[in-house]
């Protein structure tokens, strides 16, 4: 789709300011037809001129274009019969998906002697339900329960390993920390992360998106982890396809 082709090769040009203006554009998109300018800018307390360079960055010519095709995007989303709210995290996570990004992904996959994966709090388990697949298929994988030591095992990673980091919010501190010690020791990594400008997307080689809506309860993360699921089901499938068959 090309809104989301756009979105997902320029978002990372966005400074808070702009990605917060376009959080609350997505948001919209059911009236986003009968928005004007102005009303934009207002309801995020600047100026027209940010609301056009928000637009320009991401790709469109200005703001009626970008308005144009979120809107078209979202009436195909509408034509999915009975679409519940889970059914569109795959449906938006699938149109963030880039097959060469997989192709990429899977490939290192195959190749790697050793892979990692570095999650914490509930998104080991999407880590642990692929590293326990991954083990069947004869790859030496791990995932860990103390943060200490999924760092020092980052630390003994070589140039012939890989490090896969999940993380919803892109931000959590012992994930980014094993990240950037895995850097550092020469692998390569991967981050799957909530659409979003992160820290995490930003030091991977490779990055994957998954569409959430992030939930709490008296400061918990209770966030569904449906599309990072989804995701790790596509990279599976996609490397028995390529390896396996």
């Amino acid at each position: 789709m090309h809104f989301y082709d756009l979105l997902k090769k320029n978002r990372h040009l966005l400074n808070n300011t702009e990605d917060a203006i376009l959080e609350y554009l997505l948001k919209e998109s059911i009236r986003i037809k009968e928005m004007t300018i102005r009303e934009v800018a207002n309801k995020n307390y600047t100026v027209p001129n940010t609301v056009v360079r928000l637009c320009q960055k991401l790709g469109f010519k200005g703001f009626s274009d970008f308005r144009d095709e979120l809107y078209q995007a979202s009436r195909e989303q509408e034509d999915f019969v009975e679409v519940t709210s889970l059914d569109n995290k795959i449906i938006k996570t699938k149109q963030l998906i880039n097959p060469n990004v997989i192709e990429m992904i899977i490939s290192k996959i195959y190749n790697a002697e050793k892979i990692i994966f570095l999650a914490v709090g509930l998104s080991r388990f999407p880590a642990e339900e692929l590293s326990e697949r991954l083990k069947i298929l004869g790859k030496n994988s791990q995932t860990f329960v103390d943060p200490h030591v999924m760092k020092h095992n980052a630390k003994l990673l070589t140039n012939k390993d890989l490090a896969i980091a999940i993380s919803i919010s892109g931000n959590t501190d012992n994930v980014l920390s094993a990240t950037t010690i895995a850097n550092v020791a020469g692998a390569e990594t991967i981050s799957i992360t909530g659409f979003s400008t992160n820290s995490l997307s930003k030091i991977t080689t490779y990055q994957l998106y998954g569409y959430i809506s992030e939930a709490r309860v008296d400061g918990v993360d209770v966030t569904d982890r449906l599309s990072i699921h989804y995701l790790i089901n596509v990279i599976f499938s996609e490397y028995l396809k390529k390896y396996r068959t």
